[in-house]
């Protein structure tokens, strides 16, 4: 949504710009050809988004350590800008029958939360592993931690620590592990010198479980011991 919204904000200044021009010079037809690339990105973007929505009709047997891998280059630019050190620890393949597209966007609500999170140069953990009938996916950062005043209410909707953000993002990734009949655990700590989050996805490995109550779908742990590295 900040791709569609930066490129809606440019086509609104070009074509502010090409208004104010008492005719339509050649620097005129300039601003609308850059009016008309952007509208091709803008195409490319909502494309690529609908293929996700029609991978979600069924599910089907993925590897979520090609699924994660793939999330995690999604966000190298970002990666990049802040030097995060990512390590990565997984099996050679967990295959879990899933709905590509909504745990693909489970996992990336999650890596781009600890990106946010994560100071200059800081540790980002991925691991995929199978244990008996089910698929982990950890992801853990060394960022400042969530703030207690948010724990009690994390999963829910239209609560948000930051100033820009709408509250939707774990939301929507409990939603998508819950309608897997998986499980979303968390841990954080604030403490300095030891901050940072660890969130574990749990998912079953074949067709979906049960549905879980909602009381099912994550535990909360804040005590003052929590690590950042994954075991």
């Amino acid at each position: 949504m900040h791709e569609v919204n930066n490129r809606l904000a440019a086509l609104t200044n070009l074509i502010f710009l090409v208004r104010t021009l008492s005719d339509c010079s050649l620097r005129g037809v300039e601003y609308l050809d850059e009016a008309d690339s952007q509208l091709r990105s803008l195409g490319e973007i909502t494309s690529r988004s609908l293929a996700f929505i029609r991978l979600d009709t069924e599910a089907k047997e993925i590897d979520l350590v090609d699924l994660a891998t793939s999330a995690l280059r999604l966000h190298n630019e970002q990666i990049s800008k802040k030097r995060i050190n990512v390590q990565t620890r997984s099996s050679e393949s967990a295959l879990a029958r899933v709905k590509k597209g909504e745990i693909f966007q489970a996992i990336t609500n999650l890596l781009l939360n600890s990106i946010e999170a994560l100071p200059h140069s800081g540790n980002l953990h991925v691991r995929v592993a199978i244990r008996g009938s089910n698929a982990i996916i950890t992801i853990a950062d060394n960022g400042a931690g969530i703030p207690e005043s948010m724990r009690g209410t994390l999963f829910d909707s239209f609560k948000s620590s930051k100033s820009e953000g709408n509250g939707l993002g774990l939301w929507i990734v409990r939603e998508i592990v819950h309608g897997h009949g998986g499980t979303i655990q968390y841990r954080s700590s604030s403490v300095i010198g030891r901050s940072g989050t660890i969130f574990r996805i749990s998912l079953p490995t074949q067709s979906f479980a049960r549905t879980r109550s909602p009381q099912e779908s994550y535990v909360v742990d804040i005590g003052k011991k929590t690590r950042t590295v994954v075991p």
